[in-house]
């Protein structure tokens, strides 16, 4: 049975992982990994689209409110990431409301690059018109996710999803564009990440001698940590590599705890014979 809202303390710092719906994802298509090379230790990997999830996670400290992504599901059903006659679980705002969260006493919202299902919750339609959904929340973007020519080109055109959240938070002035790393206090930061998209950004969370990190995508299976040199055709590959070296470096000598959108466990990394694995925690 899934597991749609998962709570940890790390410190002082209460950490709340909710789950949003589940996405069709296809590895073979997506990491585009020669057969030979994958089978047969990942065969259940790659042999046929999995369900993944699309995660948030909320960050309370005594003095802060932070969310990590703002997710919405509104995957059509003729869309490649739809899972047949799958029903989605209560949306984020009705999730952090049952743990006693209000939206508007987040005042932090990173958002860890624009890709749909990290962002499309941000805004909500109220009487025609796009509200933020976090009204008080500072929202950062990395400034090379902005200003890269797919996220300007989708900001001119008033459906799309970029102009109707992104472009909405811009002109409500409640957009920061983040260039490098960024110091929020209270022991969060956000840290440029940058593969997935030109300016993918992390999370770290720092509390009482704990650490953990909020991935985005920086991995969306543990295959890729194992394999780190496979990523998202998409992606681009010299970025990619650094800022996952950088992370494991980081992780290992933490011993951080991970979350990571599309992987269902939290986890930490762990020396192998061969590299570096993912341990569930």
């Amino acid at each position: 049975m899934t597991e749609y809202i998962k709570t940890l303390q790390l410190g002082a710092a209460r950490i709340t992982i909710i789950n949003i719906g589940e996405l069709k994802f296809d590895f073979a298509y997506a990491l585009d990994v020669p057969e030979s090379e994958w089978s047969p230790r990942y065969a259940s990997v790659f042999e046929q689209p999995m369900p993944l999830p699309i995660q948030c996670v909320h960050i309370q400290l005594p003095e802060t409110s932070a969310l990590v992504d703002a997710s919405l599901y509104n995957i059509t059903p003729d869309s490649r990431f739809a899972i047949p006659h799958y029903q989605p679980p209560p949306g984020l705002l009705a999730r952090l409301a049952e743990v006693g969260v209000r939206a508007e006493d987040i005042n932090h919202l990173i958002i860890t690059h624009p890709h749909f299902d990290h962002f499309n919750g941000t805004i909500m339609e109220r009487d025609g018109q796009h509200e933020p959904c976090f009204p008080n929340a500072r929202h950062y973007l990395s400034r090379a996710d902005w200003e890269r020519a797919q996220t300007q080109e989708a900001l001119q055109d008033p459906d799309s999803t970029e102009s109707r959240s992104l472009g909405a938070l811009h002109r409500h002035g409640l957009l920061e564009l983040v260039e490098g790393d960024l110091d929020l206090g209270q022991g969060i930061q956000i840290i440029a990440a940058p593969g997935e998209t030109p300016g993918h950004q992390i999370v770290r969370v720092h509390s009482e001698g704990q650490t953990l990190y909020c991935l985005g995508d920086l991995y969306h299976h543990p295959v890729e940590v194992e394999q780190p040199a496979w990523m998202t055709t998409w992606a681009d590959e010299t970025a990619c590599n650094a800022s996952r070296q950088a992370l494991e470096a980081a992780a290992l000598k933490e011993n951080a705890l991970l979350i990571a959108t599309h992987i269902p466990t939290v986890g930490r990394l762990q020396r192998t014979e061969s590299g570096v694995g993912w341990v569930v925690v």
